[in-house]
């Protein structure tokens, strides 16, 4: 770990930028929208005629995909988004070879193809790109964007390719850097943020950027000297590595890290909330019929161990956990349902009531206990913390300091209010994620970060830069 006086030494504040003089005829402007401050994605074309396509530029991953017309018909997120077709395009050049490349839901998977790619202004010749034809998990159908464009450096490029903006340095002989402004304040209408390729807008920040050096040429990371919630928690202590990525939402870190700072923040966590919320409905009828029947029969009786029902409820976020699932009933651990947790939740709940219920337990603190002990304490951590709207005037600033310079979060800012006419759930903006040996343990300072202070990414100096946006 990298010690702070070696990281002040190497690190400094910039006093000259790169000549904002020069900046203001737009060319290589990539405009961005913003989609609930959650996704920020801009628009591409490949091809020729141009196929159009939103990416997210990530400054995460180094490989450009967007999915392809030959995806199968059961791949529902490259179904219901724009897919690229070859035949369609008189520049496109196959190549063929066989790409895949890991993400937090499981490999996204295609293969590679030549065309070319308009970005921002630029036209780059021969840019290789992925087909992809296997989009895992539930981000990729949700998401607004189509595909992804990588940011980082090429060292971490699948197969070797070479990414788009290492074409736009060589094709173009821009300045081999580029800046990020996030808009965490878009209105309908307004701008969602910008990525200036090879420059800087200084009509989005102020004061000077403070630069931070990159300590290892894969993603941009580089080292945080310390990190702390109000006056109590370090939860950097001694320095930390991180990395500064577009494609993150939030802020995550390792998970007993963030755990502390939801703690701190008195967040619950979402989906042991959304379990009280779904208990409730159903904890007193459970409750009077386990006396007379077992557990089974008593999910069956209020439909939640039958086809009807669990195709109704299986929108839940609720999973259960190993430790969980050895609480059941022999008998129960199966279900009616196979795998369906919602089957396998209800009979755990029936299984403690039953349990309680022999022991002279009240109604009342078997629906405590219940609560208590399943939605707090049995299922696993969603990462996600829910915390109270109304207390976020007193909830403390988070501090993170880079190359000697204090980068401050205020709850406004760190927390994120999601929902509409009216209606809003506060939800913290840190979770927990644990990489493998190889990468972490590490943070990785995404949107929340990155839409408060402009952020340039400097490729010939290797370092990462940041001042307040504005």
């Amino acid at each position: 770990r990298v010690k702070q006086s070696k990281v002040e030494r190497a690190g400094h504040r910039a006093t000259a930028l790169f000549n904002p003089e020069h900046f203001g005829d737009g060319k290589y402007v990539e405009k961005i929208t913003n989609f609930e401050d959650a996704q920020y994605y801009g628009e591409i074309t490949l091809g020729t005629p141009p196929q159009k396509f939103t990416v997210v530029f990530d400054t995460g991953s180094s490989n450009l995909w967007v999915p392809s017309k030959t995806c199968p018909w059961y791949n529902i997120a490259c179904k219901i988004h724009d897919q690229y077709n070859s035949e369609n395009s008189s520049t496109y050049k196959k190549n063929g070879t066989e790409f895949a490349i890991q993400y937090g839901s499981g490999s996204l998977s295609g293969f590679l193809s030549v065309d070319e790619c308009a970005v921002a202004g630029f036209d780059l010749q021969d840019q290789i790109f992925a087909e992809a034809v296997n989009e895992p998990g539930i981000s990729f159908i949700a998401g607004r964007f189509d595909g992804i464009l990588g940011l980082a450096f090429e060292t971490i490029a699948v197969d070797g390719v070479v990414p788009p903006f290492y074409n736009m340095m060589a094709q173009y002989n821009i300045q081999p850097m580029f800046s990020v402004w996030f808009n965490r304040n878009a209105s309908q209408g307004d701008d969602g943020g910008e990525i200036v390729f090879g420059d800087v807008d200084p009509n989005h920040f102020t004061g000077n950027h403070t630069f931070a050096p990159v300590t290892r040429e894969a993603y941009w990371q580089f080292n945080v000297d310390s990190a702390t919630l109000g006056t109590d928690l370090n939860f950097c202590d001694g320095g930390c590595p991180a990395i500064a990525d577009t494609g993150t939402s939030l802020i995550a870190g390792p998970t007993k890290e963030v755990a502390k700072i939801n703690k701190a923040l008195g967040a619950s966590d979402a989906i042991a909330v959304e379990c009280k919320q779904y208990l409730g409905n159903y904890l007193p009828d459970l409750i009077a019929k386990v006396r007379n029947l077992s557990p089974m029969e008593v999910c069956q009786d209020v439909h939640l161990c039958d086809k009807f029902s669990f195709t109704a409820m299986s929108g839940t976020s609720a999973k259960l956990s190993a430790s969980a699932r050895k609480l059941l009933a022999p008998e129960a651990a199966t279900g009616a349902n196979g795998d369906s947790d919602i089957c396998q939740l209800c009979q755990l709940v029936a299984t403690f009531a039953e349990n309680a219920l022999a022991s002279n337990a009240t109604d009342q603190m078997v629906e405590e206990f219940i609560e208590h002990e399943v939605c707090d304490n049995l299922l696993p951590a969603s990462g996600e913390g829910v915390v109270d709207c109304d207390k976020l005037d007193s909830m403390p600033n988070i501090d993170f300091v880079i190359s000697g310079q204090t980068f401050t979060l205020t709850p406004d800012q760190y927390i994120l209010k999601v929902g509409a006419a009216g209606q809003y759930e506060c939800i913290s903006g840190f979770m927990g994620i644990d990489l493998p040996p190889a990468a972490g343990p590490l943070w990785i300072l995404g949107d929340v970060f990155l839409g408060a202070y402009h952020t340039i990414f400097d490729f010939e100096n290797k370092r990462v830069g940041f001042a307040p946006a504005a």
